[in-house]
This record gives structure tokens, C-alpha cells and sequence, in this order.
């Protein structure tokens, strides 16, 4: 009997694989919930909720760290109130509240509350009820900043002071803020930037170049401690430019990498950061991206950025959002179909972490001892312990003019410039502002000049 067809021959092992279906997600790492252990651990530290520019005449509705809230601005001085979403009485939802001078009243029986949640009136209730004294609504401190709505879901016994780093405010340096949301759990969204290996394959050798042909070329990564958080120098030749691409990490999820269109092809130093990013748990299996875009003088050589893209939903630049069709995000998938394609709770028990895989496996480390330091009752670490104003940050792009060195290992070569250009940002640490950018620039100049 003739057939059209042959058995494949080879190694298959679906069958016997069949049990990786039945493990489960780390609920240590990926639960945020109210009194979970993550959950509590990310409470402790300020983080953005909204843009404020969603902010309007009505309450907002939002849900952050498994918590439904409401956010509003009072109509008396502007300021912003974040309070649970259910009216303390009865329940009503307050996105169908009224907002007043001072606080907002519940539409079903007119309670109305202060930013703090406290109960200011009760016109319902007869004069001598003392309700109002007794029963209060869940509420957290806001802080409006550059566009964005920052909030401090933790005890407030433990609240640190709001972290302002120096890329926030820089002359020279327009910020746009963004939001994007993805269908995922936070740590999948937040270990992508602890996984520079990835640039390569991605973003330019899968399909096409989404940046620069440059990020082709496979890095050199050294970790380095900060004095208010971790970074990591992702360094790679380009021709006679030795190319330093630095990203600032600060637990729990605060980033901030170079620019975004490059061109390494002659010297720069210390290129300032491209996006300073935040990634916040709306619940287990959803996570929004809000971010800083910096556009400076420089940064873009060949025009690639787009302001007008940035903002609720959209940035300028590819892959971050559910904005393509279901065929191009195929055929050209970006990091939104990289870290939501993982399933709603990635499952670490499924993976096979390699070599490259250096910086997921410290950020989870990191992570699952802080949570662990926190349930057994010690305080919880902030980059301000220990400074009291800006805070010096590293991320950005470096090009120093240094090139083969004849008779010595290239490789080696670059880890030395690496580990030398680390100790030369941190070096400038007791200094800020433009003292601080002027000494490590020309500290730059002079070592690349010691290599001629």
C-alpha cells in the first residue's frame, strides 16, 4: 500500500513532558495582593498610579496592587485624594461620587470625606450621631509630579521620603509620561530590563533592526552596586568607539536605560537616560508601564523619536503595547508580545535560565530576600536612608574613542574599560548637578586620553 506521507523520525518528548502543565507560578514573586508577601513588600514604596493628565471633573477609577481605588483632585486647592473605591456607609462605589472642595461626597446618602479619608459630614444621620467619629475610609498620600500621580500604599509608619533622582529635572531634558498596560504579571514585565542579552536577538537579529543595526553585536555585561541602587554597564565595540550603555536598577521596580536611537560613532560622555520607567502591579495578572520619555539635544542624531506618540496607551517606540495587529505582532513581535506570550503568570519551573540569563536570576534573588527580610520583621530598605537630596543616577550612553589595543585580548580590554568607567560615575557621587556631570566627563576625557 503506498502513502503520501512518512512517520517523522527523531527524539519527541511531548508525552513525557506532559508534567510541566502541572507546576504552578511562584506565588511568592507574583501574588501583590493586600497582605501578601510581595504584595506587602511593594506597599512600601512610592509608585506612580495614573497620569494626570486622565484626571478630569469625575472620580477615576483604578486598580492598583489587587486594590480597587479612586483618584480625584478636590476642587478647592487641586490637590489629589486617592481613597478605597467603596463608600464606607453602605458601599456605593465612589467613581459615581461628587467631587467637592476639600474631599468627595458618595452620591447614595451624602457622606462626604476629607483626602484622608476621614469622615467630614453625614446629612443623613440625625445631629447627635456619632458616626462620623467612629468610621473612616480607607485613603493613601498623592503626590503630583511631572505629569504623573504618585501614591504610598503602605503603612504609614513606615513611609519613606518620595525619591527624586537626578534625571528628573535636568536643563535641557523635556519629559513626556506614558502609561501601557499588558495583560501579565508585573515580573515578567519588570525582569525584561534585567535581560540586556535579549537587544540582540529581539530587536535585531530576529526580523529587523526596531533600533539600531549596533545592538546586534553581542555585549559585554558587568554588574556594579550603586550607592542608591544597582546598574549594569552593557558594553560593545563599534569600529575605534567603545561603546558604554548604562541602565540604572532600584528595587522594586524602577529602571532607566540610555537612548533610544543611538548612532556610536564618535566619542560621547556620559549621555543622560532615555526612559526612566516604572512597572506597577494593577493585580496578579495585569501590569502597567509608566514611564518618563527624556528628549534631549543629541540623543536622536537621525530624527527617529516622536513626541506626539508618547502618552496614555502609546510611546515612540516599537513593541510596548498592543497597538499592532495580531499578524504583525508575529511577524514582528516586540517586548509586549515577548513578556505577555509568558501567559498571564510566567512559570519559573517550566524555564531552563543559561549564561545570559545572569540578570533575571539576581533581580529575582534580590527580590525574594527583601520580601523574606520584611515578613520576618526588618525594616525595608529606601535609596534616601542615607541622602537627603537628589539622587545620583548612572544610566545612559558613554562612547569613548579607544581602539584595539595591539597584543592584548579585546574582550579583556573591554571588561577593564567597563569596570573603570563604573568606578568613575561613582565617583562623582559627593557632587551634584553640574559639578557632579563636569567631573565625570572629565575624568572620561582623561582616561580614554590615557589609552592613546
Amino acid at each position: 500500500m503506498n502513502t503520501a506521507f512518512q512517520i517523522p523520525e527523531g527524539n519527541f518528548r511531548g508525552h513525557e513532558r506532559q508534567s510541566v502543565w502541572k507546576q504552578a507560578p511562584d506565588p511568592e514573586l507574583t501574588e501583590v495582593g493586600p497582605g501578601t508577601p510581595c504584595g506587602e513588600y511593594m506597599r512600601r514604596f512610592w509608585m506612580p498610579v495614573a497620569m494626570t493628565d486622565q484626571l478630569g471633573d469625575l472620580p477615576y477609577r483604578i486598580r492598583i496592587l489587587g486594590e480597587d481605588l479612586v483618584l480625584f483632585r478636590e476642587k478647592k486647592e487641586g490637590k489629589l485624594g486617592l481613597t478605597h473605591l467603596h463608600c464606607a456607609h453602605r458601599n456605593m462605589s465612589l467613581e459615581f461620587g461628587i467631587i467637592e472642595e476639600g474631599g468627595i461626597r458618595c452620591s447614595y446618602h451624602g457622606w462626604k470625606y476629607a483626602l484622608d479619608g476621614t469622615v467630614l459630614e453625614t446629612p443623613c444621620e440625625p445631629p447627635a450621631s456619632q458616626v462620623k467619629k467612629k468610621a473612616c475610609l480607607g485613603a493613601y498620600p498623592v503626590i503630583e509630579y511631572k505629569g504623573l500621580a504618585f501614591a504610598y500604599l503602605g503603612p504609614a509608619d513606615t513611609r519613606p521620603p518620595f525619591p527624586v533622582m537626578d534625571t528628573f529635572d535636568e536643563e535641557g531634558d523635556e519629559m513626556l509620561p506614558s502609561l501601557i498596560k499588558s495583560p501579565c504579571n508585573w515580573l515578567q514585565v519588570m525582569e525584561n530590563a534585567w535581560d540586556p542579552f535579549h537587544v540582540v536577538y529581539l530587536h535585531t537579529l530576529a526580523v529587523r533592526s526596531q533600533f539600531i543595526d549596533a545592538f546586534a553585536e553581542m555585549p559585554m555585561i558587568e554588574f556594579h552596586e550603586g550607592k542608591h541602587g544597582d546598574f549594569y554597564t552593557n558594553v560593545r565595540r563599534v569600529g575605534d568607539i567603545v561603546w558604554l550603555r548604562i541602565h540604572d536598577h532600584m528595587m522594586p521596580s524602577f529602571t532607566q536605560n540610555g537612548a533610544h536611537f543611538p548612532v556610536p560613532d564618535r566619542q560621547r560622555y556620559f549621555g543622560r537616560c532615555g526612559l526612566s520607567r516604572w512597572v506597577v502591579p494593577i493585580d496578579d495578572t495585569n501590569t502597567m508601564v509608566v514611564t518618563w520619555r527624556h528628549f534631549r539635544a543629541g540623543d536622536d542624531p537621525r530624527g527617529l523619536t516622536d513626541k506626539s506618540k508618547v502618552g496614555y496607551g502609546t510611546t515612540d517606540f516599537y513593541g510596548q503595547g498592543p497597538d499592532r495587529s495580531y499578524e504583525q505582532r508575529q511577524r514582528d513581535p516586540g517586548d509586549y508580545d515577548a513578556w505577555v506570550s509568558q501567559g498571564p503568570k510566567n512559570i519559573h519551573a517550566r524555564e531552563n535560565l543559561s549564561f545570559t540569563d545572569r540578570g533575571v536570576a539576581k533581580v529575582r534573588r534580590m527580590l525574594r530576600n527583601s520580601i523574606r527580610s520584611l515578613a520576618a520583621g526588618n525594616r525595608v530598605p529606601h535609596p534616601t536612608d542615607n541622602h537627603d537630596g537628589v539622587l545620583p543616577t548612572y544610566a545612559g550612553d558613554t562612547m569613548l574613542r579607544i581602539p584595539l589595543q595591539a597584543g592584548r585580548d579585546d574582550p579583556a580590554v573591554l571588561k577593564e574599560i567597563s569596570f573603570k568607567v563604573a568606578e568613575i560615575y561613582r565617583a562623582g557621587d559627593t557632587l551634584a548637578g553640574e559639578a557632579r556631570n563636569r567631573f565625570i566627563k572629565d575624568e572620561l576625557k582623561a582616561y580614554e586620553a590615557s589609552w592613546a
